[in-house]
């Protein structure tokens, strides 16, 4: 028993317990990614599972990596081309419904839309609806994503809700965008859970064929799940009920993005059999701040009762301030900043919400602080990467509209609303959609014979005959588009170098050139374009496979995650973060601000008491992510728009004891 070497006791059990859905209920810093990894080379080589029978999910791709870097180190030499399904939910669901795509009446080449492509779609259907702007369509949005985390078809929104004007509105948006978006051949982030769910419930052979696939599914994060996740794993697991799911439901903080800590009560209730085992030993943190932590998340109702411990045996109180203003507060920072100049990537600045850190960022640039902002505009979602990724979508795939729409007039084309009209109106007499019309239109009118060996003869007599004066009036749309898309199906092709071919080919530089303010803007820029393509040449993705396969990578990174994953702690610099960005990291020193009632807890969470538990938590996962040494600051005024308000500290602080806290 190597692999168990060097573990606690409470990590043994864990790993070891392999005979029925097991829940392993894993405090902050306990190590759960190492019993998780350890758990799955035990089940490969002592008790003979097959590599792939078995099926680990997790909730960022960056803990998917890391979660294969370390079962491939624990397995010998003969496992290393044999590997488990490792894996984000999204990229499960990405995995079955690319398989699978005819029986939810998708083609395979389904694009999946960003969030941004699909309030694109909202925004549409408001339009031709003539909904009135009182009704927001990002709000609107949420209000369909909810429900598809809630696994609430469209045809049942309106029954499921409070019956008022803005939920009818609701429910008649969402059965038009899920018509869109078939008709597109696109699916959203949330379908690829819950048209899972649909796949399983209508095809019973297929989920069986699954269930005997995955022999054994382990879970990790499992206090994030949603409800369509969780029917997902269940689904599965019914057969054998062979089922570890690690969780911590004290550092459950995204029920705004769907996740319900009530999962852990459904697996306890879907499988009666289950065991449970406590991970309670904490390898990150001092006594100090876990007994702190333990009285805050103690007061919080109805938690199977769990106590995070060390053997650590350094002890620094916690520093408690109470400031005149933000400035006062930042200074307060400063000053205590010089103990650590050698340590600054050590170093974080954690608030509730994201305005809380202009204070900081003002004080830091005066006093030549060095600092890195967590929470800027991610790599995909730049203007210039996602122009990029609507051409080579658009190419993927001839129904997706929403990439048409932006890439039709970029480079300017001179295509206005007007000549938009004007090809639907010949789209539909060509019996076509939009973007079906313009993506055979321009393999038409760049090479007529490619055209011949891919288009059905009745269609092409149609194109043909309503496009003709079109394809003559934009011809460089077509030249363009039509010699990207005979370009993509060349199976040897190379996608990095496809990418920038797509640059060329439609004038992308020349346009950044024109279009740019600076010199430095069209560097920056264009070097985005460039990391794009290094992107595809990381993942080496060749020919029309790997560009669907290239498209499908990129849309997984999970927005909620993308920032804190792809930031990770910057040498020589202090971090300035939201909490929710700094779930899963820790540092040596953490600066905990902006600590008032109303601030935190949120005003918006007061009045609701499963709110107020929510904060609570929060509240928990910022006092963890703390190694040795952590400050609680507040300010004893507080601006909110033009007028300047008295606060009260937060409730938090007082629930520390007197005894683990000293102010200065």
């Amino acid at each position: 028993m190597v692999l168990v070497e060097g573990l606690n006791s409470a990590q043994k059990e864990a790993v070891l317990a392999c005979d029925g859905p097991l829940l392993i209920l894993a405090g902050a810093g306990s190590g759960k990614t190492r019993v998780l990894t350890v758990k799955i080379a035990h089940l490969i080589t002592e008790l003979d599972y097959r590599p792939g029978s078995i099926l680990a999910v997790t909730f960022t791709k960056k803990a998917a990596t890391e979660m294969q870097e370390r079962i491939a180190r624990l397995l010998p030499p003969e496992y290393q081309d044999q590997k488990p399904f490792v894996g984000t939910f999204h990229s499960f669901g990405a995995f079955l419904l690319r398989r699978h795509a005819q029986d939810i009446g998708l083609d395979r080449s389904f694009t999946i839309y960003d969030q941004d492509d699909q309030l694109s779609v909202v925004k549409a259907i408001c339009k031709d609806f003539e909904i009135s702007q009182n009704y927001k369509p990002n709000l609107i949005h949420e209000k369909i994503s909810d429900a598809k985390n809630k696994g609430i078809m469209a045809s049942e929104y309106f029954e499921n809700s409070y019956g008022e004007d803005f939920d009818e509105i609701v429910s008649k948006v969402y059965k038009e965008y899920t018509k869109r978006l078939l008709a597109q051949n696109a699916v959203d982030f949330d379908d690829l859970l819950s048209l899972v769910v649909k796949l399983f419930d209508k095809n019973p052979q297929i989920l069986e064929r699954y269930q005997e696939q995955f022999k054994y599914i382990l879970v990790e994060e499992y206090q994030d799940t949603n409800m369509e996740q969780y029917r997902i794993v269940r689904a599965l697991a019914k057969k054998h009920h062979r089922l570890c799911v690690v969780g911590d439901e004290d550092q459950s903080i995204y029920s705004w993005r769907g996740a319900t800590v009530d999962n852990i009560r459904f697996f306890q209730k879907d499988f009666p059999d289950h065991k449970i085992v406590k991970l309670e030993q904490n390898y990150r943190s001092t006594k100090i701040i876990l007994d702190a932590a333990n009285h805050v998340i103690s007061k919080n109702p109805n938690r199977i009762p769990k106590a995070l411990w060390t053997d650590k045996t350094k002890e620094f109180p916690i520093i408690v301030s109470r400031l005149d203003d933000p400035f006062s507060e930042a200074m307060q920072v400063l000053r205590e900043l010089q103990k650590y100049q050698n340590d600054l990537d050590e170093v974080a600045v954690l608030y509730r919400v994201n305005s809380m850190s202009r204070s900081f960022e003002e004080v830091f640039v005066k006093f030549g602080v060095p600092y890195k902002l967590v929470g800027g505009v991610g790599f995909y979602h730049r203007m210039e990467v996602k122009d990029m990724m609507a051409y080579i979508k658009f190419i993927s795939n001839p129904k997706d509209e929403v990439s048409l729409l932006r890439i039709i007039n970029i480079p300017s084309r001179k295509i206005g609303d007007g000549a938009i009209k004007n090809f639907r109106e010949i789209a539909v007499k060509a019996r076509l959609h939009l973007a079906e019309f313009v993506w055979y239109g321009s393999v038409i009118a760049h090479d007529p014979e490619f055209a011949m060996s891919m288009i059905s003869d009745e269609s092409l007599k149609n194109i043909q005959t309503a496009g003709t004066d079109i394809f003559k009036k934009y011809p460089q749309l077509f030249e363009q588009l039509g010699k990207a898309i005979k370009d993509s199906f060349n199976p040897e092709v190379d996608i990095s170098g496809y990418v920038m071919s797509v640059v060329e080919t439609v004038g992308y530089k020349t346009w950044i050139e024109k279009m740019a303010s600076t010199k430095e803007e069209i560097i920056s820029r264009y070097s985005n374009v460039q990391e794009l393509a290094a992107v595809a040449q990381k993942n080496k993705y060749v020919g029309r496979e790997g560009l669907m396969k290239f498209l499908e990578d990129i849309a997984l990174v999970e927005e909620a995650k993308e920032v804190a994953d792809a930031q990770g702690p910057v040498r020589g610099k202090v971090h300035l973060m939201s909490i929710h960005a700094a779930k899963g990291l820790e540092f040596g020193t953490v600066f905990l601000v902006g600590l008032e009632e109303g601030s935190f807890p949120h005003n918006r969470s007061i009045e609701n008491p499963i709110q107020m538990q929510e904060e609570r938590r929060l509240f928990y996962v910022a006092i963890t992510r703390a190694k040795e040494h952590l400050y609680l600051s507040s300010s004893r005024k507080r601006q909110l728009g033009s007028m300047m308000f008295e606060t009260v500290p937060s409730q938090y602080i007082n629930d520390i004891p007197d005894k683990l806290r000293v102010s200065i």
